[in-house]
């Protein structure tokens, strides 16, 4: 349920890397680095062509892992279920679905061991599968009526191919 060490390791890098460029040092004083990576991610979705102007001044990057980045969604998502090879991500509209994958920890040990919750992140395309960021925010947990219809839901979405593990629909 995790992407290989050495990608995940280049992606934190090279996230980590651009979202410092969106913070200056003061609003990163006396912060956690997932408080100040959430600001820089913030900052990057009002602002999407800041990633254009940092790849720009550039010489020798991660351009692979910065095409990652470039392709983030963020949005909030339907953490439904795990299973043994991904997470069920739905987008609050209901109109697809994601078999995810985490960085360094599985979106259930980060969701403080429970699925079932609605959950602002990043999923964005690496190695052919899709990966979740690992900055999770605003966590709200789905009652069991709400659960059973985003599982109907997803079910449904699944039966028309609109469920994707990465680059291609399975």
């Amino acid at each position: 349920m995790l992407i290989d060490r050495d990608s995940a390791d280049r992606f934190i890098d090279a996230y980590m890397a651009f979202l410092s460029t969106l913070v200056t040092a003061e609003e990163k004083r006396g912060k956690r680095p997932t408080q100040w990576l959430v600001l820089g991610r913030a900052r990057y979705e009002a602002d999407r062509d800041s990633l254009s102007r940092y790849r720009a001044k550039l010489r020798h990057s991660d351009e692979e892992m910065l095409e990652a980045i470039r392709l983030i969604r963020l949005n909030r998502w339907v953490y439904l279920k795990d299973t043994r090879a991904y997470s069920v991500l739905l987008p609050e509209d209901g109109s697809c679905a994601h078999g995810v994958l985490g960085l360094t920890e599985r979106l259930r040990d980060i969701g403080q061991g429970e699925t079932g919750s609605v959950i602002r992140t990043g999923v964005f395309p690496l190695n052919g599968r899709w990966v979740c960021d690992g900055l999770i925010e605003g966590l709200v947990w789905l009652g069991p009526n709400i659960r059973r219809d985003v599982t109907s839901i997803y079910q449904r979405l699944r039966q028309e191919g609109k469920f994707s593990l990465g680059l291609t629909s399975i």
